[in-house]
């Protein structure tokens, strides 16, 4: 680690990537990729045009929207005609309920100011060293398991829980914790069966295969934040510094009101599966690109040995690694950790000509937008330089939005990029990273984006 690395360019990457159907297709034949894969029922006109309409008889019209200026129009919303759709409080309605994701008008206002301020960078700053911590202990189990092929994706699970736990559920049982990881989990793997019904028209009497799993699931991740709750309540520490402790003390800066305990469950849960499970995609899709780049390694891992060396990441070096944070982003436009964003209309509005009735799904593909083809020079090509910040700079706010745009941005972008930037900066510090050349991961959408048949990579520790 010592001797200075030699960074060789290496021929342009592609990654892995989805074939779009040419034109969209019939009902039938939509429910049947979307089912595989939603985003394979995506047609190619999105990729390419600033909107495309979708109706089919016996089901909601949909409205892809890719545009920068007509998705901020729908993501900032100052009008009040876009509110959450029925599809996502479908699909969340078993475990996170009510909660700041989910939610709409006032319920949804007074429970983001009562977040907002555990999020503040004065706050997060806080957490750092837990960060480090987790990130250390992974990179130590991968020096006493010596050089091997891993599971990177199960890895980044395991270490950004890690990351939760630490700093979100302090005061949890290692059983409670193990519950609720493998059950948002198996929770998120069969949500689009729900997504599915809901598409068709289908009541949510009707069952299907997934409904008892999706019960399940719900039913242990609750009972185990609540019984989490309860412990903390019972311990009489009312000065916690993780998040719940901070979330139990929490009022709204209006009304002093406190959040209540079912509320308390759906957004400790929102966090827990939000949060935990994006950032952990984040990471397996940017390691997956850095083996398949190699000279990428070579300029972080040089970056970090200058600003840290062999110690702790510190809150205060994090603005120091941007090479980190640019191969961060460009990894997060190619791969969003989630994909997809819906609104529904509560009235009839005019797209550009065409009428789009009230309870339409207005989408905002992210996917299709990070790699548009009018937005774009090249966008398939993996470019981190995409995001130097003369760059940067001109790329419209709303064509680059991993964590959203408008007053619904994700409560917990700060926190997680800090996590993130930390993670990888370690990770690649005290490992390399290769590919087999064989596993060609396909990106599918489960809520987030997971790699097809797992992210097998190789690990050298350092």
């Amino acid at each position: 680690m010592n001797q200075a690395s030699v960074i060789v360019p290496s021929s342009p990457l592609y990654p892995p990537t989805i074939t779009p159907p040419e034109v969209p297709l019939p009902l039938y034949r939509f429910a049947w990729r979307f089912l595989g894969n939603p985003l394979l029922a995506i047609p190619q006109q999105v990729y390419q045009d600033r909107f495309v309409v979708l109706r089919n008889p016996g089901a909601p019209t949909i409205a892809w929207i890719t545009a920068p200026d007509l998705t901020e129009r729908v993501l900032q919303n100052k009008d009040n005609l876009f509110v959450k759709t029925p599809l996502e409080k479908r699909v969340f309605k078993r475990s996170i309920r009510e909660g700041v994701l989910t939610s709409d008008g006032p319920e949804w206002r007074w429970q983001r100011r009562v977040m907002a301020p555990l999020f503040r960078h004065s706050e997060l700053g806080g957490y750092v060293p837990a960060m480090a911590e987790a990130a250390a202990e992974l990179t130590s189990r991968w020096r006493r398991d010596g050089a091997r092929k891993r599971a990177i994706d199960q890895d980044m699970a395991d270490v950004t829980f890690s990351v939760i736990a630490r700093t979100m559920l302090a005061g949890g049982e290692p059983d409670e914790s193990e519950t609720i990881k493998q059950c948002g989990e198996r929770y998120l793997s069969r949500i689009p069966w729900e997504m599915l019904w809901e598409l068709l028209g289908l009541p949510e009497w009707l069952p299907h295969p997934a409904v008892l799993a999706l019960n399940r699931a719900s039913t242990q991740m609750r009972s185990a934040v609540r019984a989490i709750i309860n412990r903390h309540r019972r311990s009489g520490v009312s000065d916690a510094q993780d998040l719940l402790g901070q979330l139990l003390n929490a009022r709204d800066p209006e009304t002093d009101r406190p959040m209540p305990d079912d509320l308390l469950i759906d957004n400790l849960l929102t966090l827990l599966m939000a949060g935990h499970e994006t950032t952990a995609k984040a990471l397996t899709w940017s390691l997956y690109l850095l083996a398949r780049a190699p000279h990428w390694q070579n300029q972080i891992r040089d970056e970090v040995m200058q600003v840290v060396g062999n110690s702790s990441i510190s809150y205060e070096q994090i603005s120091q690694l941007p090479i980190t944070e640019r191969v961060l982003k460009e990894a997060m436009r190619l791969y969003p950790p989630a994909p997809v964003m819906a609104r529904t209309p509560v009235r009839e509005f005019d797209l550009e000509g065409y009428n789009i009735p009230a309870g339409s799904q207005v989408v905002i593909p992210l996917f299709c937008v990070h790699r548009h083809r009018k937005l774009w020079d090249d966008p398939d090509l993996f470019d981190p330089d995409r995001f130097l910040p003369e760059r940067a700079a001109d790329i419209p706010r709303a064509q680059y939005m991993p964590f959203g745009v408008g007053p619904r941005t994700c409560i917990g972008m700060s926190f997680a990029i800090m996590e993130a930037i930390v993670l990888l900066a370690t990770f690649v510090r005290d490992a390399e990273f290769d590919w087999d050349r064989v596993h060609m991961p396909e990106p599918i959408s489960r809520v987030t984006l997971r790699p097809k048949g797992g992210m097998p990579l190789q690990v050298l520790p350092l």
